[in-house]
């Protein structure tokens, strides 16, 4: 009986080894798999083969921290902070558990939570320049402003870098101009004149409406929110500044209307009053209402190329394309180096299948002349092949808008298109697409066509 027990010992501690060994050269084999799937955005099999490597590694809390941010890419955020916690619970850099719940609180809105961590993450690390950049930036969309000006200084402080500089100046134009313009000065390599300008200014509800402004070139919302708050407060009948304040609102995911209504009950006249209103009423459906504000800005100012393209994205969405198109066309000619018009004029031409094939490569290959490095023109160049049948051609197109993009659900949709979901990499193509894009419009039509018998 004795002799069975060790034997039964003996077994099991083979397994154990043969599950579990320090030296497993089979666990790096897995990870670098994972890797692998990762790098082409296949997320589940990267999961999967992590996890094997944690079943005969447990204790390894660099693969831990890999799960994390696999699972973190497919948004799965409660299993992404269990393996946080699993790290945690082995032994790993603090900081770098910290850094990554932090940017889980950020993805799940939870700026409160995120800026506790980013000033784990800072303590911890005095000299990251990451860590104090989160911080300002969480401590900004939650509109703690103090804790945000403390963690500004504390960055320029510890590190002396121009985005320090930069950000402490951005919060002291507030309260302190010649400090922000000290900072300002420091802050070598960012777009400084427009917040210099704006300090020069002696009256108070103009100088706060600049600054506004300029934060948004930074699309600093937060803080242009704040900027045209102010100027209303020092002067509510500012009709630019409630049009502005509106405007931001809407940006930022609320409701800006009431603000817009004010701005143009204040001044009928002024223009960017009315092109705000237009996109707010566009937003909420209201397509009437917005072609009325449009068509009233364009009469006052006939040369206004974003008017006149906004008249023709809206009157694209209203399935109007013979307007869309002279729309269209006008703002191209007031303005024939702007991407945006001629991606609009590829989305009639292109996505609507309005005019002629001819019509849409060119534009579309107009697009990418203009801005080559943009994966969203090669998209549209790609969809406009694969309207005139050139399939090499759109697959081509597709593939460096991937390159350019890696996260682009819209080109891994079309190049599912162009395979064929009853080809392995047509059913893999769209399977990226939901998963690059799990609640959105793309994705659910992927998923369609992944589930059609």
């Amino acid at each position: 009986m004795k002799a069975i027990r060790w034997l039964l010992i003996l077994l099991i501690l083979i397994g154990v080894l043969l599950l579990v060994r320090p030296d497993d050269a089979i666990a790096p084999t897995f990870v670098q798999r994972a890797d692998q799937f990762s790098a082409s955005l296949d997320y589940q099999p990267a999961a999967d083969y992590l996890q094997v490597a944690l079943v005969r590694q447990p204790w390894n809390v660099s693969v831990r921290l890999r799960l994390a941010d696999v699972l973190t890419a497919q948004r799965r955020y409660t299993e992404a902070e269990q393996a946080l916690s699993e790290a945690e619970r082995w032994g790993a850099d603090r900081a770098e558990v910290e850094q990554r719940r932090a940017q889980l609180a950020e993805k799940n809105n939870q700026f409160d939570a995120a800026v506790q961590h980013w000033q784990t993450v800072s303590t911890l690390r005095p000299l990251d320049n990451a860590a104090y950049a989160g911080l300002v930036e969480s401590a900004l969309r939650a509109e703690q402003w103090a804790t945000a000006r403390l963690a500004a200084e504390q960055w320029v402080t510890h590190t002396q870098t121009p985005a320090a500089h930069f950000a402490l100046a951005k919060l002291a134009a507030f309260d302190d101009s010649a400090i922000a313009q000290d900072h300002f000065q420091q802050a070598a390599g960012y777009a400084v004149q427009p917040f210099v300008s704006a300090l020069q200014e002696t009256d108070p509800a103009l100088r706060a409406l600049l600054l506004g402004r300029a934060y948004l070139t930074e699309n600093d919302l937060t803080l242009a929110q704040r900027a045209f708050d102010e100027a209303l407060t020092l002067n509510p009948a500012y009709a630019e500044a409630q049009a502005f304040a509106g405007f931001v609102r809407d940006q930022r995911g609320a409701d800006g209307g009431a603000w817009l209504d004010q701005a143009v009950e204040l001044d009928p006249a002024l223009i960017v009053a009315r092109y705000f209103r237009a996109r707010h009423r566009w937003m909420h459906a209201d397509l009437d209402g917005a072609l009325d504000d449009l068509n009233d800005a364009i009469d006052r100012d006939p040369t206004n190329a974003l008017i006149a393209a906004e008249l023709g994205r809206v009157y694209t969405q209203r399935n109007d394309f013979p307007n869309a198109e002279k729309w269209l066309n006008k703002a191209r000619d007031l303005k024939v180096q702007d991407v945006a018009i001629w991606k609009s004029l590829a989305e009639l031409y292109v996505g609507r299948s309005f005019g002629t094939v001819d019509q849409a490569v060119t534009t579309a290959q107009h697009i990418v002349a203009l801005a080559p490095a943009d994966a969203e023109a090669h998209l549209w160049l790609g969809r406009a092949y694969l309207r005139s049948g050139d399939r090499n051609g759109a697959e081509l197109e597709l593939k460096e808008a991937v390159r350019l993009n890696p996260q682009a659900a819209l080109a891994q949709f079309y190049l599912g298109r162009l395979y064929g979901r009853d080809t392995e990499a047509g059913r893999a193509a769209y399977e990226r697409a939901v998963m690059l894009d799990p609640a959105g419009p793309i994705g659910a039509a992927a998923q369609r066509v992944l589930s059609l018998p």
